[in-house]
């Protein structure tokens, strides 16, 4: 696997970044097909899709949260192959029930959220050692990587949610089956996940002397990864409120786009925020991480708001698209940053924190946008997720400006000598 790699990237790393790939296809496929199939196939009123997806966020909290106490003591890599295990319980039950009441507690056991895969119980683990499986010099890079490998892996399973249609025209099987076969197939993808993290190394845990229990509040920087995670939440917010499962709904119901046509429309805005993500390492070790970040969200917020107010698909779609190119460039300078800002033995801790924080925003965000999309008008969670944005934008540029990552520190003592 490392040698159609660069050399700097571990074994280890690839695991990881092949584990992602695999759970991003899965979780992009879901994304564009989920809500369709329980509002379609289901009979879930669409307001109750929005407390589905709310409780795979849930869950993503409630592993995360359980990680930052317990990861450093019992294991980075037992936690991540018990916590594929249970996301296949609720893969198989998602595949086997047809009964809301049972798919409402398989959402939570698979923590099916309706987002591409930028968020999972296994996410703050991996963060963490792959940190720690690669120069400091390197970090964002590697985190720019595994975030275009997932991105593209992600872009491939939105096309993917196109499958069940191509199953009933070309191979004449009922509507009901084809969905079923597709959510079967995805069984079988998380247990491939399981086992690639059994083949991680000991290099993925922290230091031997820093095994024990963890309380978050008593660490040194405590203060500033709690500061952080409240305004990620904020982000997160912002996201949840228009995940790509209710965004996917919206062109449904506003427009009356298909699977197959929402499964290449977001195919498309996923492939474009690849080439950006590519861009992301380069542009963060020019203007800096924090600058990065604050770049990206201001015109992604604006683009939104173009989307909510489009009165035709085509000029939706185009605003969409155009959005796609700023939408990652944050993402892996957001990755090395919280990953820099800390100690070593604390990145599980700022991980986990930050997913914890995001998946509360991401349980409140569905449920409130389909509760406004109902009561209010269809594109009001657009608006609202474009404002909330730009307000987590000005605020972390203003409170942040000025505390780098030690490499952009040693970076710039090099250039002043």
């Amino acid at each position: 696997m490392t040698a159609l790699l660069p050399a700097w990237i571990t074994r280890d790393a690839a695991l990881i970044i092949a584990a992602r790939a695999l759970h991003t296809f899965s979780q992009g496929l879901l994304a564009v097909m989920l809500g369709v199939y329980l509002v379609e196939q289901i009979g879930i009123a669409v307001f109750l899709v929005g407390l589905f997806f709310g409780l795979g966020f849930a869950s993503t909290a409630a592993f995360s949260f359980l990680s930052t106490f317990v990861s450093e003591r019992v294991g980075r890599r037992k936690l991540m192959v018990v916590y594929s295990l249970i996301t296949l319980a609720g893969s198989v039950g998602l595949a086997a029930t047809s009964n809301p009441a049972a798919l409402v507690v398989f959402a939570f056991v698979g923590s099916f959220n309706g987002a591409a895969g930028n968020v999972g119980p296994t996410q703050s683990l991996e963060q963490a050692s792959i940190a720690g499986v690669v120069a400091p010099a390197r970090r964002t890079e590697l985190f720019a990587l595994y975030r275009v490998v997932a991105s593209t892996a992600g872009a491939l399973g939105a096309l993917a949610a196109g499958l069940p249609v191509a199953l009933e025209s070309f191979a004449g099987v009922s509507e009901p089956a084809s969905f079923r076969i597709v959510l079967w197939g995805l069984v079988g993808l998380r247990l491939v996940i399981a086992l690639l993290f059994t083949l991680l190394s000991e290099q993925v845990e922290a230091e031997r002397e820093r095994r024990e229990w963890i309380n978050p509040v008593r660490l040194p920087s405590s203060g500033r990864i709690f500061t952080l995670t409240g305004l990620f939440s904020l982000d997160q917010l912002a996201g949840a409120i228009i995940v790509r499962g209710l965004l996917a709904l919206w062109f449904n119901e506003r427009f009356g786009l298909d699977l197959a046509s929402l499964g290449v429309l977001f195919f498309i805005a996923q492939i474009v925020g690849v080439a950006s993500l590519w861009v992301a390492g380069k542009l963060a070790n020019r203007i800096g991480l924090i600058n990065t970040m604050s770049l990206a969200h201001l015109p992604s917020g604006l683009l939104l708001l173009a989307v909510a107010f489009s009165p035709w698909a085509w000029l939706a779609v185009t605003f969409l698209l155009v959005r796609a190119l700023f939408d990652q460039i944050d993402v892996p300078a957001r990755d090395s940053y919280i990953m820099s800002v800390v100690q070593p033995h604390e990145r599980v801790a700022m991980g986990s924190i930050h997913i914890v924080g995001r998946s509360i925003s991401g349980t409140i965000g569905p449920t409130l946008s389909t509760g406004v999309l109902a009561a209010i008008a269809l594109s009001a969670p657009l608006v609202g997720s474009a404002l909330v944005k730009v307000t987590y934008t000005l605020s972390l540029y203003f409170m942040f400006r000025n505390v780098k990552a030690p490499q952009e520190m040693r970076a710039a003592e090099r250039r002043e000598g």
